[in-house]
């Protein structure tokens, strides 16, 4: 908290608030990046699933994700950060107008709100395990906690704290990946205690949709993610922006590898620790629990801790940006940058507080994580088309929202249908195209005589 009250302490509006006053260079950006998108279903989620599925449990965290940054690295760092936006509700309103601006900014909140979500339940969970506090107690604590350094320190103290905490994720996932290898007596005997079963990308029987969807769904998410885009958007220059999100890519990558390690190596280590590992999100805690001395579990804690709060601040932020730059900037379009700076504050308590009601609500970790990706991902037409300079001027990226949140709450939330998200994604291409062809074929109106 007052490393984040240092950082922030110079913001004098809501540009200094929430993209950092565009100051960042490249380590920060990916280590920020990285930092914000290794949060606790990298650690807690995917430990477990590759420890009950193999690699198959691997495909989100942290490949899927990982190509997702690569994506925002290679597509969109350089050419956003050149348009000096400050979310990406406004290159949507600079290509569609501000219908588009308005969607797309309700899409930004829905998603980081429940991406906010899935951190505040991971670090209550945690808290409630750990503690005698019951889990209604620790929500309201870590929200608090994350609300008050996250107002008081913007992207500034969020980018500080990132770097600082993405360090000891990286430090803490090097000790106790070794660990884990020394206590199978080296890497071949850590290898040959893996099931060959478990060194596939695919479980038995699963079909081509359902294999497709796994991928893209994250994939997706986390390419016009406001959460992620921030980090490039902050960056001093586009080149920075690029080489940053680079340097985030690589970095997740090889960090999110360790969890994956603990998922593949440590059921074998259960008899000889005598402990009875369980395959819901608990494994991860109980294996360290059992395996690591106290301090270092109180090291593995505290990466687990900033895995969550690395990752929830930025979702508030992203909240924060587009309720303040999409909504009070256009009923308050005079506002001085002072009072756009309180405005972000508050918005950012706002979105806090609706996060942890979402968290309350029981859902699991990865569903609530897959459904934050799932949303963000109807802006992935949009976004594409625009920076490709299709449908400008048009209402084409409104129909391609609109269309895309549909199907996703009637043929996934409410009809639970397999393949629904590529049906979203194709019939956002074809509404979208519709509606642009629909525009150039439209008559001119003449010109009025003089």
């Amino acid at each position: 908290m007052l490393l984040a009250a240092w950082a922030g302490r110079g913001a004098k509006s809501d540009a200094d608030y929430l993209v950092a006053g565009r100051s960042l260079g490249p380590f920060a950006v990916g280590m920020s990046l990285f930092a914000t998108w290794f949060a606790s279903e990298s650690l807690i989620a995917t430990s477990s699933e590759v420890a009950s599925s193999g690699l198959a449990g691997a495909r989100t965290e942290p490949f899927a994700y990982a190509l997702g940054i690569l994506a925002i690295a290679l597509f969109f760092a350089y050419r956003l950060r050149s348009g000096g936006y400050i979310t990406i509700a406004d290159f949507l309103r600079a290509r569609f107008g501000e219908g588009t601006e308005v969607l797309a900014a309700g899409v930004i909140a829905i998603s980081a709100t429940t991406w906010s979500a899935a951190q505040l339940f991971a670090f209550a969970t945690i808290i409630d395990t750990a503690s005698a506090l019951d889990f209604t107690t620790a929500l309201v604590g870590a929200t608090l906690l994350v609300m008050t350094y996250t107002m008081f320190g913007g992207l500034a103290g969020d980018v500080v704290t990132d770097m600082i905490q993405g360090l000891m994720i990286v430090a803490a996932m090097a000790i106790l990946g070794w660990l884990m290898i020394d206590a199978h007596g080296g890497i071949t005997a850590a290898v040959a205690s893996v099931p060959r079963e478990a060194w596939t990308f695919s479980l038995p029987g699963e079909s081509w949709v359902a294999w497709a969807e796994l991928w893209l769904v994250p994939i997706a998410g986390t390419m016009v993610s406001q959460e992620a885009l921030s980090r490039t958007l902050a960056a001093r220059s586009p080149e920075v922006a690029r080489k940053g999100a680079l340097t985030g890519a690589a970095i997740y990558l090889v960090v999110g590898l360790v969890p994956v390690s603990f998922g593949l190596f440590g059921p074998s280590l259960a008899p000889m620790l005598g402990v009875d590992l369980p395959t819901d999100e608990t494994f991860l805690p109980t294996l360290a629990e059992a395996l690591f001395p106290a301090w270092l579990h109180i090291v593995f804690t505290g990466a687990l801790l900033s895995a969550i709060l690395s990752s929830v601040d930025s979702a508030l932020l992203a909240v924060s940006a587009v309720a303040t730059e999409s909504g009070y900037r256009r009923f308050n379009p005079a506002a001085s940058p002072r009072t756009m700076l309180h405005a972000a504050r508050g918005a950012t308590l706002v979105a806090g507080v609706i996060a942890a009601l979402v968290a309350a609500s029981g859902e699991s970790l990865r569903d609530l994580v897959l459904d934050a990706g799932a949303v963000a991902a109807v802006l992935a037409v949009p976004i594409i088309m625009g920076l490709a300079g299709r449908g400008a001027g048009t209402r084409a990226g409104m129909a391609a929202i609109i269309v895309q949140a549909t199907l996703l709450v009637v043929l996934d939330w409410w009809l639970g249908i397999e393949g629904a998200f590529l049906w979203m994604i194709a019939a956002g291409f074809a509404s979208f195209a519709a509606v642009t062809l629909a525009a150039r074929r439209r008559p001119e109106t003449p010109a009025t005589p003089a």
